[in-house]
């Protein structure tokens, strides 16, 4: 996918997609959406860790990067689970007049 690409499939999923509230210790809270695993993401379909002798392709590198400044573009940004690493969530921030009081 293209940089155009990505956009425009990350402003599908702000539209149309269920984003769930997280609440952060240290930061305000902030809304994530499951994208998926790394390797289904990843246009190569692995993991690259930064050690191995067989790193990311620059086409992957190209992808991540792409990703991350779409996201960021949009007001978003891309964040991995805290539980696995390898979940890829779309995350954006809770502006007080989305938040409901009770």
């Amino acid at each position: 996918m293209n940089k155009a690409e990505i956009k425009k499939e990350l402003r599908r999923i702000r539209r149309e997609e269920e984003f769930d509230e997280v609440e952060d210790c240290d930061d305000e809270p902030y809304e994530s959406s499951y994208l998926g695993s790394f390797m289904f993401l990843d246009p190569c379909g692995r993991y690259h860790h930064f050690l191995s002798p067989n790193g990311a392709t620059p086409e992957c590198e190209r992808y991540w990067e792409n990703l991350n400044n779409s996201a960021d573009e949009l007001g978003m940004w891309i964040q991995a689970g805290e539980g696995c690493s390898t979940d890829i969530y779309l995350c954006k921030p809770v502006t007080q007049d989305m938040r409901i009081k009770v």
